[in-house]
């Protein structure tokens, strides 16, 4: 414990007490019992007018008696601890000659009170004084002060637990508060139900995109410029698309049928020439003839589309 500044005690864990705020040069503390009034300082003398008592600036407390006011012991700014509560009291001894025994001389006890609802100075009362018997001749006197400067400052044991305590509550309280409003607010004014109604977010995940497969058995990611494409024409007819870079597919990528293409004429009906279709044609529609004379099937120039 340390004590090196008046009027504080810091302890070895980190807990301070500092009194000094208490002491008051404008007007002294009071305790009454009955009629009896005792009047105290802290960590200096009293400021009220003594009669009858010598070295009046270091008396610490004093009651009125007859004969003279009696002091209750001499300016004291040290404290000390509590063994019993752990609080900080104060001692002022050496006061004036007890009644009873004039080779005994007067002492006081403060313990110190941590009361955060007193926001003021606070008040001490006399819990007891000894001896008991004839107020008039007691000689030592026990006060108990209860007030908001007695609360420990700067104690490391309570910030590691109940600041952060305190601090986890607050922040519970406001995401309650949060929840709850948003609650009511989805319920009543939006009208919302089930889950719907609780501010929980949601999370979407992007989808993977669709694969298509080739007549090879290949897989392919569709492009954004074009993709393989089967459809059903009428007749019972199957066109085919490809890309129009798709150097592999021959004569069926580049002629390409669409059923609502304006310019698609049926091959079949005569309005277009063979022979227009160049040498490419020719050569495939004589293959398509030498394969009828070996007793193959006869194929139409539709038909040897989807047979490519």
């Amino acid at each position: 414990m340390s004590a090196d500044t008046p009027c504080t005690l810091t302890l070895a864990d980190g807990t301070h007490y500092d009194l000094s705020s208490l002491a008051s040069a404008k007007a002294d503390y009071e305790a009454k019992v009955g009629e009896t009034s005792y009047k105290l300082n802290v960590c200096r003398g009293v400021v009220s007018e003594l009669w009858h008592l010598d070295d009046a600036e270091n008396v610490g407390g004093f009651v009125s008696r007859q004969g003279g006011d009696f002091s209750l012991g001499r300016v004291n700014s040290t404290l000390y601890l509590s063994p019993a509560s752990n609080e900080p009291m104060l001692y002022i001894q050496n006061g004036s000659p007890c009644p009873h025994n004039s080779d005994e001389l007067a002492s006081t006890a403060i313990r110190f009170i941590c009361s955060p609802s007193d926001f003021h100075a606070g008040t001490p009362i006399l819990v007891a004084a000894l001896p008991p018997d004839d107020p008039s001749r007691t000689c030592h006197f026990f006060f108990e002060w209860s007030t908001h400067v007695a609360c420990p400052t700067n104690a490391k044991a309570q910030l590691g637990t109940s600041h952060y305590v305190a601090f986890g509550a607050i922040l519970f309280i406001a995401f309650l508060t949060w929840f709850g409003g948003h609650t009511i607010y989805n319920r009543f004014y939006l009208k919302r139900r089930g889950l719907d109604q609780f501010p929980i977010p949601k999370i979407s995940l992007p989808s993977a995109p669709a694969l298509s497969f080739r007549s090879d058995g290949q897989s392919t990611i569709p492009k954004p410029g074009g993709f393989w494409k089967r459809r059903s024409q009428r007749n019972g007819y199957t066109n085919i698309r490809a890309d129009d870079n798709d150097e592999h597919e021959g004569f069926a990528g580049r002629f390409s049928l669409e059923e609502d293409d304006e310019d698609a004429e049926d091959l079949t009906g005569g309005g277009v020439d063979a022979r227009a279709l160049g040498g490419e044609t020719h050569a495939w529609r004589g293959t398509a003839r030498g394969d009828s004379q070996q007793g193959h099937a006869s194929v139409g120039v539709h038909q040897g589309l989807v047979d490519v």
